[in-house]
């Protein structure tokens, strides 16, 4: 069976949300009354990822300049994340965080060790998954810092600096887990490159 690529992975799961956020934007179900009085209405699938559209918009360019060394970041990552002055948020991923960091080809050994094989709130399969990280180690320098059936937590050797580089990665962490953006940080995918890529060495990514 031929591997699909990381563009063709993402691109299907991009355009996939999209068909599905524009075809029920204007769908009435029982209860969506309560809900939006609830919650609010959802916001139009065209503002939540712009600049982009409902075209899948490509992978993101490696950013330029040199690299902080991948294993000290991600050592350093992870000892901040586990120290005393680790912040709420931290805090929150202590179960998930690992005992030291790995890469993404130990993902398999890794799953099986924390009992995580073909884990519920994954929507990829173990090479799917396995080919995003190893794509995001080779462009940005990620290594795995913490794991859980629900999450993925990555240190970034290679944080971009402006807005139009962190929007590009937006869209392919918007791809990966687009709840991870509409439901954990609730936030559009402009907003979310700016208050978590931007500057960034920490990613992390949540499922429903």
């Amino acid at each position: 069976m031929h591997e699909r690529t990381v563009d063709q992975i993402l691109s299907e799961s991009w355009e996939s949300y999209a068909q599905e956020a524009l075809a029920s934007a204007d769908e009435h179900y029982a209860g969506r009354d309560q809900v939006a009085e609830l919650f609010g209405e959802p916001d139009p699938f065209e503002e939540v990822v712009a600049p982009f559209g409902a075209r899948w918009p490509g992978l993101a360019a490696v950013p330029a300049g040199r690299w902080a060394d991948a294993e000290q970041v991600a050592a350093q990552v992870l000892a901040d994340l586990t120290g005393d002055d680790a912040d709420v948020e931290a805090e929150a991923w202590e179960p998930y965080l690992l005992d030291r960091t790995y890469r993404s080809g130990d993902l398999p050994v890794l799953a099986a060790e924390r009992g995580l094989e073909g884990a519920g709130c994954w929507p990829y399969g173990m090479d799917e998954m396995c080919a995003v990280l190893r794509s995001w180690e080779e462009r940005f320098g990620t290594r795995l810092v913490g794991l859980g059936d629900d999450r993925v937590i990555l240190s970034v050797a290679a944080p971009v600096r402006t807005t139009g580089e962190a929007e590009a990665i937006a869209a392919e962490h918007f791809a990966f887990s687009s709840d991870n953006i509409t439901q954990g940080y609730d936030e559009t995918l402009h907003a979310y490159a700016a208050n978590q890529i931007v500057g960034r060495q920490v990613w992390c990514f949540w499922w429903d």
